[in-house]
């Protein structure tokens, strides 16, 4: 091609590559993949691979990084289920691949280095934006929970990009600041407040908590690091402020847990309008908004009224997998009403509509209420002790996830399961436990730490541990915002969260690590080759 040499073709195709996969991750599985390839294709062509290999070796971030694939070859030797096993490597090849490539390329300047963070702020901003078309109906889908409203990956995985987003936005308005606004200032500002925004619509617990500690934590290095001893007091101030009013919102709401009506058992009335028998159980304390749910039960009427109404059976499910008679009991006894046919008539059609879709309570109706959704989980601790069946219920589920996962570590403590049997392992231990979880609800961890402690056993969580922890240290005395701010939200986020058990998983832990330890123009010492 004439102007252009094979070095300068491959640099814009790995450029190219870098570009369209940073801004594919929150957008299209399809792009992601084929910037990869492009990736690949760019070192490849860039030839001198004795080099690059010679570069990779010495270069100890990139070995600790690609170490985490390495593991789950060396967890091989246990395994019997090679099937999965081989499925779980092709997941996890990014974690070999990117570090390989991005340490042995070109540094980037620092305007190409800032295209790709703008690039990376542009996909999550238009995935976010194509989300709330969803919400307004002005794209038509079926929405059933708001998360469904992530279309391209997973709310959560949706939720730590648009956490990441705000702290570059942030960097980069820092770094341009001049005193005044400009094109920065007055472009990335509104997007980092509507992404925050946005965490809140889709009602991600797990992203509020990660952006909240996240921005306590940087705060307090940045007004230690940067600020005078004002400043330092004006944030401490803040910082705990912050946490009590935080406190006092969450209790406010769990207060009505704790406030219901005295229920005189004596006093009840016997019988429905129709003349049948009505069942209380004093022995079960259950309430929704303060009402109690296992007073005046006709579960006879309220199946006949029920089904008449609804295409949904009474003894099926709803829409989120859960008993659909226990959802209605629980959104009429939120709104003070009896569990009989009166009552279930008396329903409007919306609200038939919200019981189907597995609402339980009137106060969960709005497409999008973080209120609504801390009550929830609220709830779902006050009555995890009432019943041992939490199948449907993201929180208290996860604790039955984290108990099995360590009943497992127990019994494997130092050789783990091996890569591929940690799906067989879970499956058999649900059973020794006699789990009530239903079957769709028997998942893995959601813990990537007892994930790695399951696969590899102790000795392998704890190399897992000297990969994340050590990056951190080295990276806090270079004084490297983005890449300690990206390890904050990828460390909490395993904390709830197989986050490397998925393929836009493994690419936003290895290709953000990468990226800001291998580069950025500012860490030459770190990686990269500078040409």
């Amino acid at each position: 091609m004439p102007g252009f040499n094979t070095k300068q073709i491959a640099f814009y195709l790995y450029f190219s590559g870098l570009i369209l996969l940073v801004a594919s991750l929150p957008l299209s599985k399809f792009t992601m993949s084929i910037a990869q390839f492009m990736l690949f294709g760019g070192g490849l062509i860039g030839g001198n691979i004795p080099g690059k290999l010679k570069s990779f070796f010495s270069n100890r971030l990139a070995l600790l990084i690609t170490s985490v694939f390495l593991l789950h070859l060396l967890g091989l030797w246990n395994t019997s289920d090679f099937n999965y096993a081989f499925k779980d490597l092709r997941i996890k090849l990014p974690i070999l691949l990117l570090p390989l490539v991005l340490a042995t390329s070109p540094l980037l300047t620092g305007k190409q280095f800032e295209k790709v963070i703008i690039s990376g702020i542009a996909g999550v901003t238009i995935s976010t934006l194509i989300s709330l078309m969803i919400f307004l109906g002005i794209i038509h889908r079926p929405v059933i929970d708001i998360r469904d409203i992530s279309i391209f990956i997973s709310h959560i995985r949706l939720a730590l990009l648009c956490c990441l987003a705000v702290f570059l936005a942030s960097w980069l308005i820092y770094k341009h600041w001049d005193g005044k606004p400009n094109y920065y200032v007055v472009i990335l500002l509104p997007i980092a407040i509507w992404l925050i925004g946005f965490i809140i619509l889709i009602e991600s617990l797990t992203g509020v908590i990660i952006l909240f500690v996240s921005l306590v934590i940087m705060s307090a290095w940045f007004a230690y690091r940067s600020g005078g001893i004002w400043v330092r007091v004006f944030v401490l101030i803040i910082l705990a402020f912050l946490p009590y009013s935080i406190y006092r919102y969450v209790n406010s709401v769990n207060a009505s847990f704790t406030s219901h009506e005295k229920v005189d058992y004596s006093k009840l009335e016997k019988y429905t309008e129709s003349g049948n028998e009505y069942y209380h159980y004093p022995d079960l304390e259950d309430y929704e908004n303060g009402y109690p749910i296992w007073t005046y039960q006709c579960e006879t009427e309220m199946e006949v009224q029920w089904n008449r109404r609804s295409q949904l059976n009474y003894d099926g499910k709803d829409r989120k997998g859960q008993e659909l008679r226990f959802t209605l009991m629980r959104f009429l006894s939120s709104k003070g009403l009896r569990k009989d046919s009166a009552a279930v008539w008396k329903l409007t059609d919306s609200e038939i509509k919200s019981v189907e879709n597995g609402i339980a309570n009137v106060k969960y109706q709005k497409k999008s209420s973080l209120e609504a959704r801390i009550h929830q989980s609220l709830w779902e601790i006050h009555n995890r002790k009432l019943r041992d069946d939490q199948s449907g219920h993201s929180l208290t589920q996860r604790i039955e996830y984290w108990n099995t996962a360590i009943a497992i570590i127990k019994q494997f403590p130092f050789t783990g399961v091996g890569t591929g049997d940690v799906p067989d392992a879970f499956q058999i231990q649900y059973e020794i436990m006699k789990s009530k979880l239903s079957k769709e609800w028997r998942l893995r961890s959601h813990n990537q730490y007892l994930s790695f402690g399951v696969a590899f056993g102790l000795p392998g969580l704890i190399w897992f541990l000297i990969v994340i922890i050590y990056p951190v240290i080295r990276q806090i005395k270079k004084r490297d915002f983005l890449y300690v701010s990206f390890a904050l939200i990828s460390i909490m986020s395993m904390l709830t969260e197989d986050t490397l058990e998925t393929q836009a998983g493994v690419t936003f832990f290895a290709l953000f690590s990468s990226l800001f330890l291998f580069v950025n123009p500012i860490n030459q010492s770190v990686g990269g080759k500078k040409e």
